[in-house]
């Protein structure tokens, strides 16, 4: 398997320029967002290095998952192997350290626990003889530190990564658990950015709304069904909104996907149910919900398991239980919503034109 990453490295990161070094680099962000959900991790950091190599440093153990997992078990997630276990750490979301180590070289580790220091170097997805250099900035009584520089007879030059991508996809992960602080260093220019998002998707939602909310929070609501996760945060204002920003399983998905379906229906249902509360005649209740969604700024994140949503493979988008799902989780939050704000709901529907202004 390390071979047949190392022949094509191309075909697993997408090129072998800027794009694909920050594709490496992407792995790590998700481990933190694993650190964080499942390790209660609260310090993320990234420090991209001006000789073309990237330190990632997270505190606290990020693998609380794994009950009790020894730092020696790092060993083999980081050899590239063929099969189910190739998958990576963990299924849902998807971390292929393995594929990291094969296409760096060198690749330094250090993890500690109060019990426990491991350090190991790996050049090409091969554990060398030396011990990493231990110059780990230790913050926390455990956490993992992993210091990777791509391999140069695979990655064209320079040794860059795409900044701008990379800060774009850490204001994203920021907004997903509220209260962890996300750091990125750009040593080449100098610039960094941290992100502390105390309310989570609502920050972002705020964020991205292009006109003022004036005294309105955004709605905010989260559930778990099965092995589906939705966290949801929106908005409506008197101008133009940004429409509905969605995620599935961390990745930007934009698309006409079974989220976006479910929460549009979802959405259309909230509203028919208020006008029927309102003793509004069945013809009334199917209406035109363009202006409705022309005024609305939406935060989706939505995770399943890869077996329901072949998002590397795109095979098929979801099943239909995940969309009637997304449709049921939101009819239910947004219809209660309004009935519990009488004042925002007669707002909406004004927005919606099924109201005198």
């Amino acid at each position: 398997m390390r071979r047949a990453i190392r022949r094509r490295p191309g075909l697993y990161v997408g090129d072998t320029g800027p794009f694909g070094r920050s594709s490496l680099v992407d792995l790590l962000l998700t481990l933190g967002f694993v650190a964080a959900s499942d390790g209660g991790a609260r310090e993320i950091s990234v420090s991209l290095r001006a000789d073309g190599s990237c330190r990632f440093c997270v505190g606290l153990w990020p693998w609380k998952l794994q009950g009790g997992t020894s730092v020696v078990q790092l060993e083999t997630w980081l050899t590239p192997q063929a099969g189910p276990l190739s998958a990576g750490l963990w299924q849902s979301p998807f971390v292929d350290l393995g594929m990291l180590c094969a296409l760096s070289s060198p690749l330094d580790v250090v993890a500690w626990t109060e019990e426990d220091t491991w350090c190991r170097r790996y050049r090409e997805g091969l554990a060398g003889q030396d011990h990493s250099d231990d110059t780990a900035p230790r913050t926390s009584k455990s956490g993992l530190c992993i210091t990777f520089t791509p391999d140069a007879s695979l990655f064209e030059p320079p040794p860059c990564f795409d900044v701008p991508r990379l800060r774009e996809r850490i204001e994203a992960l920021s907004a997903f658990h509220p209260g962890v602080t996300w750091a990125l260093r750009d040593e080449a220019t100098g610039t960094e950015a941290r992100f502390l998002r105390e309310e989570g998707l609502a920050d972002l939602c705020r964020d991205l709304a292009p006109s003022p909310l004036g005294s309105q929070n955004p709605l905010c609501f989260q559930a778990k069904v099965g092995k589906l996760s939705l966290q949801l945060a929106l908005v409506w204002t008197e101008g133009p909104g940004r429409g509905v920003v969605a995620w599935a399983n961390l990745f930007a998905r934009n698309d006409t996907g079974p989220h976006r379906v479910g929460f549009r229906q979802g959405m259309r249902e909230a509203i028919s149910a208020r006008l029927a509360r309102r003793g509004a005649a069945a013809r009334a209740r199917r209406f035109d919900a363009t202006a409705l969604f022309e005024h609305l700024t939406a935060v989706l994140h939505i995770q399943v398991e890869k077996t329901d949503w072949y998002l590397m493979t795109r095979e098929r988008l979801a099943s239909e239980q995940v969309q009637s799902t997304v449709t049921r989780l939101v009819a239910q939050w947004v219809e209660q919503a309004l009935a519990e704000d009488p004042k925002l709901e007669a707002f909406v529907l004004k927005l919606a034109g099924l109201l005198p202004r």
